[in-house]
């Protein structure tokens, strides 16, 4: 591979590692984030706390001076009687009936003696004795106990292949234990592995029964989403009998009296609008059969503007129920929008300045409602831009997993303290709403609501004295494999 191959390749490489990682910050946020690995977290911390202090609190109470005159005492004692049953000098007879009965082994030292009751005891020099360490009885505390800490002097004691021996001194002589006795293995220490399966196992079960204590909010969470999106016919499971069950009952049963209200709405508004065609559509034909007149054409567009706005109202209805289902369908928009330019506009030549690729650019999107965002947009713009101006610009743009549709005036603009307003229904900036300075305040919102019925977005950036400019985005949609 030359040099000149090599660089794009790594590039490539580099690329993915790099968006690797960030999917991995993700998932490392987003896994902080939740609930069960935060309690999880509470109780591994907390083991640990109980632990620690468990561990300090048995050393501190091993380190107290009753502990260590009581265990201290035991040991004197106990070794006085050894060394009484061995006798002094010992002799090795009573040690092997100390070995019959107890399971150790014993090895006995000294001037012209040297004993065991095993040939395999090891020897002497090579076995780490030493004190009882956590007694820590020092020069001041030998002077001030009593007089059986001095005997704890001729006791000693290591751990030595397994195995725990035991040194006591009497005079010259060394007598040493062994347990278990040496011909016995002794059994490995699993103490740690112990604790360490018993931790796994209990965090493992904190777990689960964490994640099984939380599992409804899931559950919330998804139905909250879905029903704020307009599936009101979804319902959250309600299996539990806990706080999170009642919880989950309860939005069901705000998403029931949601569903009564607006599907109320929604028939009072569909009664009002069929009421209201019949007398407008009455009106209209007895306006034809009058002469032509001022009062005439007046009243005509009265009556169409009516039945715009009842129109508007009722396209508004359908797409704010959230079960408005987009009829997508594969449409040319470059030449879509030059159609709306050509049936809608055409009485208004030279007001309009169409900008377009140059290949065409065909998407699945629902062509009746997309056209009719296109024509609010760009009646939207002439009813604000100058007479004799420069024309409203219309631009339809390729972005990356979109197409972007624009629209600018060259009007007064629109104040900072409306433009967030702007696509609420019914919204006007002028309160004046006269007929020459805008419509019923419903186009842009209408706008809004077919962008993002199909994934997009509607922006509106204007500045005062130099114009608005509506952009609507709407991504790529990629067409189900059984459609």
């Amino acid at each position: 591979m030359t040099a000149a191959t090599a660089n794009p390749v790594m590039r490539r490489v580099s690329r993915r590692l790099r968006r690797f990682e960030k999917r991995m910050a993700r998932r490392g946020i987003r896994l902080t984030r939740r609930l069960s690995v935060r309690l999880l977290a509470v109780f591994f911390v907390t083991s640990i706390v109980y632990g620690l202090g468990s561990f300090y609190a048995v050393r501190f109470v091993r380190q107290t001076d009753y502990t260590r005159e009581l265990v201290g005492s035991h040991i004197a004692l106990h070794a006085d009687l050894v060394l009484r049953a061995i006798g002094s000098p010992p002799d090795p007879r009573r040690a092997q009936a100390i070995v019959d009965r107890v399971p150790v082994d014993i090895r006995i030292s000294g001037p012209g003696l040297d004993w065991m009751s095993d040939p395999r005891f090891p020897d002497l020099n090579s076995i780490p004795f030493g004190p009882i360490d956590f007694l820590d009885l020092d020069e001041r505390s030998l002077k001030e106990i009593e007089a059986w800490a001095r005997s704890l002097d001729r006791v000693r004691f290591a751990n030595y292949r397994g195995h725990l021996f035991a040194e006591l001194r009497n005079d010259d002589y060394s007598v040493v234990f062994a347990s278990p006795r040496l011909a016995e293995t002794p059994p490995p220490d699993l103490t740690g592995i112990a604790l360490i399966v018993t931790s796994i196992l209990v965090l493992t079960g904190c777990y689960f029964t964490v994640r099984w204590l939380i599992k409804p909010i899931g559950w919330i969470q998804e139905g909250a989403a879905r029903i704020g999106e307009g599936d009101l016919d979804y319902r959250i499971p309600t299996t539990r009998k806990d706080d999170l069950g009642e919880l989950a009952l309860d939005i069901n049963h705000m998403a029931d009296d949601v569903r009564d209200m607006l599907e109320a709405k929604q028939q009072l508004l569909l009664a009002i609008s069929h009421e209201l065609r019949s007398p407008l559509t009455r009106a209209k034909v007895a306006l034809e059969f009058l002469d032509e007149s001022q009062v005439r054409q007046d009243l005509l567009g009265d009556i169409r503007e009516m039945e715009k706005l009842i129109a508007d109202l009722l396209e508004t209805e359908r797409m704010n129920t959230g079960h408005t289902t987009l009829q997508r369908s594969a449409v040319d928009l470059k030449a879509m929008l030059e159609s709306v330019i050509a049936t809608e506009f055409s009485n208004r030549p030279g007001r309009v300045a169409l900008t377009l690729p140059t290949q065409p650019v065909t998407r699945q999107v629902d062509a009746i409602r997309l056209r009719l965002v296109a024509k609010n947009l760009i009646e939207n713009a002439l009813r604000y831009n100058p007479e004799g101006g420069e024309p409203v610009a219309v631009e339809l743009r390729i972005v990356p997993g979109a197409v972007a549709l624009s629209v600018r005036d060259h009007g007064p603009g629109i104040a900072r303290e409306a433009l967030a307003r702007v696509t609420e229904p019914f919204f006007r900036a002028d309160p004046a709403r006269s007929r020459t300075t805008g419509g019923f305040g419903l186009g842009l919102y209408l706008c809004r609501r077919i962008a993002e019925a199909h994934r997009g977005t509607l922006a509106i950036d204007s500045e005062p004295g130099r114009g608005t400019v509506a952009t609507v985005t709407i991504p790529d949609f990629d067409v189900p494999a059984d459609t």
